[in-house]
């Protein structure tokens, strides 16, 4: 059973901007109906200012390892007798190890030649060649080490309120026998509701989104976007769910061709709202299990004051693990709805 459990709660001041009258703020606690994590849900207008990373972008362009004149130079290389060309490449996305020890094997993808991308310029075909690599890679150094490595990490920090501490686009993937801390806790958690119930979690979750239809956006072949009844960003959060789809290995070429697409629809619409970044992350099943569904967290991220550069992650999300979110999952699926019905056509299969 699947519950979309919410409690009101409310806040008494003297409002200064309203001759000090005492007035009432109500907000809601929502809970995963999966892990039971607490979403405080506001439920204000906020207006995000432009940030223009053209500055800092071309600062940075002379030392940028990824771009095209010293891509070669001083990017990383994998072992001949793993790959003969050293880097893997796809239209105009490259892929390299990773110079940092995130994980056993960690890779990154540059994935154009441009040394800036603003939010809604990134074409569907980039997003497509750098994911695809991504599982490329994945497969290959799983063959390569003779290991059936069960988790390919695919993850994404756009632009510099997202954490990516290089403007030039890139991706990164870990390739790992076990899962990170929180698709962890989702693991374990869903193995709990498939042995209480027999069922797979994101398959009744996303059967119960269709059949409400509040915060359910579109479907294209096998990927299902929506904004999650507990979204966890400040901003909210959207959530890609593909069907019949368990581990990454199991992610098909059309799939990833739907997922480009229903991400540059989104990387549109957060132009449109001046949002300048987001963070993205995959979440499967083990090589070999059915315990949850692929499916793609995206959080859009945001400076609350530019001139400061105040970042929109708090002491009470980093170290307590408490989630706030202004805008409520409906409103987010209602605007990117009517976004998309306004300003493109064929947006639905």
């Amino acid at each position: 059973m699947i519950s979309f459990k919410k409690e009101i709660y409310n806040t008494t001041y003297l409002h200064p901007r309203k001759d000090f009258q005492k007035i009432d703020v109500f907000a809601e606690a929502r809970y995963d109906p999966l892990t039971g994590h607490r979403v405080r849900i506001y439920g204000i207008e906020w207006k995000t200012k432009r940030v223009d990373f053209f500055y800092l972008g071309e600062k940075s362009k002379d030392r940028c390892p990824f771009c095209k004149d010293a891509l070669e130079r001083m990017a990383a290389r994998f072992p001949k007798d793993f790959l003969e060309e050293g880097h893997f490449k796809k239209g105009e996305s490259t892929l390299i190890p990773n110079i940092l020890p995130y994980a056993e094997n960690a890779a990154v993808v540059i994935l154009t030649k441009e040394h800036i991308v603003p939010m809604g310029k990134m074409k569907k075909s980039t997003i497509y060649d750098g994911i695809s690599l991504i599982f490329e890679y994945s497969r290959k150094i799983s063959s390569y080490k003779r290991k059936d490595y069960n988790f390919a990490h695919l993850h994404w920090n756009y632009m510099p309120t997202s954490g990516g501490s290089l403007i030039h686009p890139h991706m990164q993937v870990y390739v790992t026998d076990t899962a990170l801390n929180y698709h962890n806790r989702v693991l374990e958690k869903a193995k709990d509701f498939k042995k209480n119930t027999g069922q797979e979690f994101f398959s009744k979750y996303l059967k119960k989104e269709v059949e409400e239809q509040e915060r359910f956006i579109l479907k294209k072949g096998r990927c299902n976007l929506l904004a999650p009844f507990a979204s966890k960003g400040m901003l909210g959060e959207f959530l890609i769910i593909i069907e019949d789809s368990y581990n990454y290995r199991e992610i098909l070429d059309e799939d990833i061709k739907d997922m480009a697409e229903i991400l540059r629809l989104i990387s549109l619409f957060f132009e449109a709202k001046e949002i300048p970044g987001f963070n993205l992350a995959l979440f499967s099943s083990p090589i070999g299990e059915e315990v949850i569904l692929n499916h793609i967290r995206i959080y859009p991220r945001v400076y609350r004051d530019v001139e400061v550069f105040a970042t929109d992650i708090e002491t009470p999300t980093l170290l307590y693990g408490e989630s706030f979110c202004l805008i409520s999952p409906e409103k987010n699926a209602k605007d990117l709805k009517s976004f998309l019905e306004t300003n493109y056509d064929n947006w639905e299969d």
